[in-house]
């Protein structure tokens, strides 16, 4: 079977790059794709995974739309001209439009049901939805889905490239880091994410106001931070010669590995960070989400808005030896107990 995998963000170019292998391994054939966004391809390059660029990412609503109708004709005219058979991606809009008028089976995996605004557009087009199982059915059915379509997987999407993760020295090193060092992690919000543009409040300077109480606070402890976007490095200037921020991408995991506490803004480091047994915090402006919720109740994830506390927890964490081993043992027992996801997707795949 010729299977079209496309990958849109870095989470789905861990996940899906090596759902592909995979796919590759039992003998068919997979046609990879992508688009322009520097975190991906750099994730891409990392794994060895080459995939075919097609269209780019935008920062606003008519630049997402223009780029979208661009981008779902290309796909189409590819998946014709190489015979697709079956289309495997995350909730991408361009990817499932495309399939669907071409009448070719569209297999979605996604744990985002918070993510209106593709999910409308690519759920209802889904012959398979792949999702973990702590996310109730009914979130996804309200989109347009028949609950006999819904496959659960008994994990988080991060168990796949994190569960055999091995520690890195070198990673930190390049930092200027010693991997003694106290290190605190701060990965900045999605915020030109659909579901973020238009939302209201005070959280666009929420990360600022963050690394201004961390840094009355935290005094021997290193700041790492990682931006997303062009106009976050603009933002950080401010704090220049104060906090680290890696000048190259960096694989996230690599560096959690050697963390002392994690602060997270969007969702998949937070995830990544509470499962590898590190203290998190999220201030995700819109959450919690399901994956949220659910780590926060088995006591791996806190969720919290307010810089000034933030910083007071961030300061009791980080000399908390007994609870980093406690979250340590927690997040390996959970591991442990996950089956892995891409065996659940394999098996569905004739």
């Amino acid at each position: 079977m010729k299977i079209l995998v496309d990958m849109l963000t870095p989470k789905q170019a861990l996940f899906l790059g090596e759902l592909s292998n995979r796919i590759e391994e039992k003998g068919h054939e997979v046609v990879r794709v992508t688009r322009r966004f520097h975190e991906t391809l750099y994730l891409l390059r990392l794994k060895k995974i080459k995939a075919r660029i097609i269209g780019t990412y935008r920062l606003n609503l008519e630049g997402k739309l223009h780029e979208s109708l661009k981008r779902t004709s290309r796909l189409a005219r590819l998946m014709k001209n190489l015979n697709v058979e079956l289309v495997l991606a995350y909730p991408s809009v361009e990817a499932a439009r495309a399939a669907y008028g071409l009448s070719i089976p569209y297999y979605c995996v996604s744990d985002s049901p918070h993510a209106e605004a593709v999910s409308r557009l690519t759920v209802p087009l889904a012959s398979r939805l792949f999702s973990p199982a702590i996310i109730p059915k009914e979130d996804w059915i309200r989109y347009g889905i028949s609950k006999s379509k819904i496959i659960q997987y008994n994990a988080l999407d991060p168990y796949v490239w994190i569960k055999n993760l091995k520690k890195d020295p070198k990673i930190i090193r390049r930092l200027g880091l010693d991997p003694k060092d106290k290190l605190i992690i701060l990965r900045l919000e999605e915020s030109f994410a659909a579901y973020l543009l238009n939302k209201e409040g005070d959280w666009r300077n929420l990360a600022s106001r963050i690394l201004d109480e961390l840094l009355k606070k935290c005094g021997e402890a290193r700041i790492v931070v990682l931006p997303r976007y062009n106009h976050h490095y603009k933002l950080l200037k401010e704090f220049k010669g104060k906090v680290i921020v890696p000048k190259t991408m960096i694989y996230g995991p690599a560096l959690l590995a050697f963390s002392s506490v994690f602060i997270g803004g969007g969702g998949t480091m937070t995830a990544e960070a509470a499962l590898m047994g590190v203290p998190t915090l999220s201030y995700f402006p819109s959450g919690p989400t399901y994956v949220e919720s659910y780590l926060q109740g088995i006591g791996l994830l806190t969720r919290n808005m307010d810089p000034k506390s933030i910083s007071q927890q961030t300061l009791r964490w980080i000399d908390d030896d007994g609870y980093r081993k406690k979250c340590q043992k927690k997040a390996q027992e959970l591991l442990d107990n996950m089956e892995d996801p891409l065996q659940v997707i394999l098996e569905n795949i004739n």
